[in-house]
């Protein structure tokens, strides 16, 4: 393959594919194509700014000589396959084309054909692209959460969702299009009170598959509860997701979900409970449990939660025998959670005056408490550079009034000096400070 025919073969085909996913709704990452296109090349930066004249137009620069020696046989076949990959894909998913079942004859006429064909079909379409290896080379679309919100108020369910069920499936969903967000980020695109969130846009289409799965409704109590008494069933699940209290469980589950405080509150307080409740507040329970059978951390703000501070107290004993004293003990859990050394102190005292402590100290003194002995630093004496400079000095004159006393016959007064400099040298290392000069 001559050069010219390679650099052809190069703009065309890089003109084809941005055409079919252009007319997609796709715009180009140019510099992803180029990156693939040269793995292993060394020619990434060339063939990006090739890619770059074609994509600005430039009707001379791709065919100059320069062009020419740029462009590898590598280089250029990958192009075409990419393209002939996008084009058979295409062909395969566009049942609702114009002109249906046949083949088209090439890239421009698909692209017309794509043009051409509803919206909701060609929106179809652009979604599948991004399930498969070309979204790699596409730049992220967004939409503004209001215009998220306005999509959602014309559904039939006007939006009213179960947000704990639907919003990890949409997680899953969004991965699969190279989008990895978290479910907090994800739970904002629903919050009427976000500002200035930007939604992935083929949430769009993801939304248009949902239909009754995730609807929300009211469900009996004893779907939830089962056969047991209603205020046991909710104190063990309490505990077992260590909410400091169930007013601090139901602020988490509206958190969670598309509910309101009071309404989880009102169905859940109270010597009568609700008979029947919102769905969502099962959904969410049951996804905490099986998160703590599964030993993991379930998905809740830690704010609501904690643990007795007696459970604290107990692990007192143990780490006495460990570490010797409290105060030891409150200053390593400091060190490692950035909590203040009073507050620790606090979690550890029963008197009343708190009744719950922070997960993150319980879990650190609990480790702690099993754990190997933390390894113990010392701080030089000489790590201060003013420091290693004065007893350097103090070390210097100290030797020199050391052998002028050895020198004489044990002269009282010049072993009282060297003495005296022996004793501020040792000062200076031990305490970090700047002797009293002493006069030799």
């Amino acid at each position: 393959m001559d050069a010219t025919l390679r650099v052809c073969r190069l703009v065309e085909g890089y003109r084809a594919y941005t055409e079919l996913l252009e007319a997609l709704g796709h715009t180009v990452d140019r510099t992803a194509v180029a990156q693939y296109l040269a793995d292993g090349t060394g020619k990434q930066q060339e063939t990006e700014a090739l890619l770059s004249r074609v994509s600005q137009g430039d009707p001379k620069g791709p065919r100059s000589a320069e062009a020419a020696g740029q462009v590898t046989a590598e280089v250029a076949g990958r192009m075409q396959e990419l393209l002939q990959r996008l084009l058979e894909e295409i062909e395969g998913l566009a049942k609702g084309l114009e002109g249906k079942g046949k083949r088209h004859t090439g890239p421009a006429e698909l692209a017309r054909a794509v043009r051409a064909c509803p919206a909701e079909e060609r929106e179809h379409l652009g979604d599948a692209v991004l399930l498969n290896g070309h979204r790699q080379f596409l730049q992220a679309r967004y939409i503004t959460a209001e215009e998220f919100r306005r999509l959602l108020a014309q559904r039939e369910d006007q939006g009213r969702l179960a947000l704990v069920k639907l919003v990890p499936f949409l997680c899953q969903e969004l991965a699969k299009r190279g989008l990895n967000l978290p479910e907090a980020e994800v739970r904002r695109f629903f919050d009427a009170a976000a500002e200035g969130v930007q939604v992935p846009s083929c949430l769009k289409r993801i939304m248009k598959g949902i239909n009754g799965e995730f609807a929300t409704g009211l469900i009996d109590l004893c779907e939830l509860v089962g056969e047991r008494d209603p205020d046991e069933w909710l104190e063990e699940a309490r505990r077992k997701l260590q909410f400091r209290s169930h007013s601090s469980m139901h602020k988490a589950i509206a958190e969670a979900t598309s509910l309101k405080y009071d309404c989880v509150h009102k169905a859940l307080s109270g010597r009568k409970k609700a008979k029947r409740i919102q769905a969502e507040v099962k959904f969410c329970l049951d996804a905490w449990l099986q998160a703590v059978r599964e030993g993991r951390e379930p998905d809740v703000n830690e704010e609501h939660r904690g643990v007795p501070v007696e459970e604290m107290n107990a692990l007192l004993p143990p780490l006495e025998r460990k570490f010797g004293t409290k105060e030891k003990i409150y200053r390593l859990i400091s060190a490692r959670t950035g909590i203040k050394t009073g507050s620790v102190r606090r979690y550890f005292q029963s008197n009343g005056q708190l009744k719950h402590a922070p997960l993150a100290v319980y879990r650190c003194a609990a480790q702690l408490a099993v754990g190997p002995m933390p390894e113990q630093l010392r701080r030089s004496y000489l790590a201060d550079n003013r420091v290693r400079r004065v007893a350097a000095e103090l070390a210097e004159q100290a030797n020199a009034a050391f052998l002028r006393w050895v020198a004489t016959d044990d002269n009282a007064e010049l072993e009282v000096a060297y003495k005296e400099l022996r004793r501020a040298l040792i000062v200076t290392i031990k305490e970090g400070r700047e002797p009293v000069p002493v006069a030799v």
